[in-house]
């Protein structure tokens, strides 16, 4: 539940908040860079694609819902459920975090390999979150955004995801 008088985050300031983020996933041992909008052939070299496998990745956290902050234990109880969901259905996850460059803004989250668009998409919206990243094996890492388009607003890496009617 979001803190009580913190107003909703401006969609162009979040997207931009998202967009210059450093996001990092902690695989076989190493801390590998993403960034949107970039491909990430380390991560894909550091973790094959399982036979049969869809060949996508995706970072999701259940920290701070459509980015109102949270305290630590509400994010902490969140992260569980999630990696808990992730768990029981033997999907392959790694723990990963987002922030900004200047350290600010931080949030853990967990980079799994293999989920369907629409399966991520529906685990963002589970833990109502305002964006994920979510991209194909080999291609630039993507943004998805589920809030509005801001008009005029015509970044190549993000994909807007409207909620379901």
């Amino acid at each position: 539940m979001a803190q009580e008088g913190i107003p909703p985050v401006d969609t162009t300031t979040l997207l931009e908040a998202y967009l210059a983020a450093v996001y990092r996933a902690q695989v076989e041992g190493a801390s590998l860079p993403l960034r949107v909008g970039e491909p990430a052939p380390a991560l894909d070299a550091a973790v094959p694609a399982a036979p049969g496998a869809v060949a996508t990745w995706t970072l999701v956290t259940a920290w701070n819902p459509q980015s109102r902050p949270q305290d630590a234990g509400a994010n902490a109880t969140a992260d569980a459920a999630l990696h808990a969901w992730l768990r029981a259905r033997g999907l392959r996850a790694w723990p990963a975090v987002g922030g900004s460059v200047d350290g600010q803004w931080e949030e853990h989250g967990w980079l799994v390999a293999g989920l369907e668009a629409a399966t991520a998409d529906a685990l963002a919206r589970r833990h109502d979150q305002a964006g994920i990243l979510h991209w194909p094996r080999g291609a630039p890492v993507r943004l998805r955004m589920y809030r509005e388009r801001p008009p005029g607003n015509r970044t190549g890496w993000v994909d807007w995801v409207q909620r379901p009617r």
